[in-house]
């Protein structure tokens, strides 16, 4: 089974939840460990990237160059 991966990724998040409320999909949900990005739902948007206050958010190349 191939791993799928979202086309972006959350690291430095500092909690203000911005690109919560401007997920067109509803991608980005809260954890215990910060915030996880579900690959069935995010459609690489970058609503969220271009939202981010303190730039936590990354674009992930796609592993079949498709973008």
């Amino acid at each position: 089974m191939a791993v799928v991966t979202a086309p972006v990724t959350v690291d430095a998040c500092q909690g203000c939840g911005a690109c919560l409320l401007t997920c067109p999909t509803h991608a980005i949900l809260p954890t215990a460990g910060g915030l996880t990005v579900r690959a069935d739902r995010c459609t690489g948007c970058l609503e969220c990237l271009e939202i981010c206050p303190v730039d936590a958010i990354r674009a992930t190349p796609d592993p079949r160059g498709d973008r």
